[in-house]
């Protein structure tokens, strides 16, 4: 009965397993993601999709719960921000960023790096956010967030 019983429990995992290596062995591409540093984004209500921020090349800022800044997935000294966000966007044609601040970072962190690529040249400054709806386990979910209008592009500041 035991022999019968691990002969299931072979077969079922066999059957599993079977599906992914075939697709790996037969080089079927699966999405590609966006690596990033994990942070608890905060949970917005009216964020808009911005699908550019999954995109491999998509530059994005994050700043954990502690403080500590990254750009893609290299921690970086705040000091060095401006200037490794002006060496990046020199060569794009969109001058896009993307922040991902942790829902615990202090305010000052973020305004701190806020400020700070608002002198590198960004022209399109957005915060990433998480939302409310739940998707199902295994979908993969377009990011969403927040445009942020720098006051030298907002008209009304410049009045």
């Amino acid at each position: 009965m035991n022999y019968l019983l691990g002969v299931c429990l072979v077969a079922t995992l066999a059957a599993g397993i079977r599906p992914s290596v075939i697709a790996e062995s037969e080089g079927i591409p699966g999405p590609a993601k966006q690596k990033g540093i994990s942070v608890e984004l905060p949970v917005t209500a009216n964020a808009t999709p911005m699908p550019d921020a999954d995109q491999l090349d998509a530059l994005i800022v994050s700043i954990t719960d502690d403080g500590i800044v990254y750009v893609g997935v290299n921690q970086i000294d705040p000091a060095a921000l401006v200037e490794t966000v002006k060496d990046a966007l020199s060569n794009r044609k969109e001058k896009k960023l993307y922040i991902k601040a942790d829902a615990r970072a202090s305010y000052s962190n973020v305004i701190r790096v806020i400020d700070a690529v608002h002198t590198s040249g960004v022209e399109a400054l957005n915060l990433l956010t998480a939302q409310r709806e739940s998707p199902q386990p295994g979908t993969l979910v377009s990011p969403k967030g927040i445009h942020v209008w720098l006051v030298r592009d907002c008209p009304q500041a410049q009045r």
